[in-house]
This record gives C-alpha cells, structure tokens and sequence, in this order.
C-alpha cells in the first residue's frame, strides 16, 4: 500500500512546487499545502496523510516540534505517517537530533529531484503499521 495523500510543509514556493513536481511523478497527485508546522498539525487532524515532507527552520512551528506533535498522534492524528524532513542544517548532531524527534528520514538542502524521488519511494515502499 502506498501513500496516497501527502503533506507539504514548507515556507519557500519554490520548494513546495518542486516537491509536488516529485510526488507527482510517482503518483501522488493529493497534495495538500502548508506553510508551517502548526498549519500542518491543522491540516493533518481535518484529513490526513499518509507521507509528510517537511522543512525543518520554519516561523510559527518547526519540523521538529511538528513531528513530536505527529509522532503524539494528537487529536486523531496517524503517528504512523512517514516523515521526511528537509534541512539545510546537516550535521551529525542535527540527523541525530531529527531522528530522536521521530523522523523516518534526513535529507539535506540542497536535494536534487533525483534525491528527493529516491526518498518518497522509500516511504512508498515502507512495511504498513498495525492497526490499532
């Protein structure tokens, strides 16, 4: 099973247009948009996801903290969905920080689509959580 919906968090247009560029060659076409975390959170508890990119530097609520609060599975929110944050800050003690926080995968900016393809097929191709 694949994901069908993704989520994309991220305060640049020009990063949010080359990311649904490479969701839509792999076939996910129900894209949803936000510009930061806590619009995220928003989105993600009125309908889901199941594949979250997101930019870790943002206003209002960062990838970090928005991951914890997925991760929480606040108000109903899947703490299964696949997360792939997106940072310019690629040091190994930011990747560790990133996976505590509970990200599924750390990919540096810049990305290249080819990149940034190879990521969500990885999470397309992840084992499907149990249900609870």
């Amino acid at each position: 099973m694949g994901a069908k919906r993704a989520l994309i968090v991220e305060d640049s247009a020009q990063c949010r247009e080359l990311l649904g560029i490479a969701l839509s060659l792999v076939g996910i076409n129900d894209i949803i948009l936000a510009a930061h975390g806590a619009e995220a959170i928003e989105k993600l508890k009125s309908v889901g996801a199941d594949l979250v990119i997101m930019d870790w530097k943002m206003d209002v609520m960062d990838g970090l903290e928005c991951t914890r609060q997925i991760r929480a599975g606040i108000d109903g929110i899947d703490p299964h969905t696949f997360i792939i944050l997106l940072t310019g800050s690629v040091s190994k003690a930011s990747k560790a920080k990133a996976y505590k926080a509970g990200v599924d995968l750390f990919m540096g900016k810049p990305f290249s689509l080819k990149q940034i393809h190879a990521g969500i097929k990885k999470a397309l191709n992840r084992p499907v959580a149990p249900a609870q």
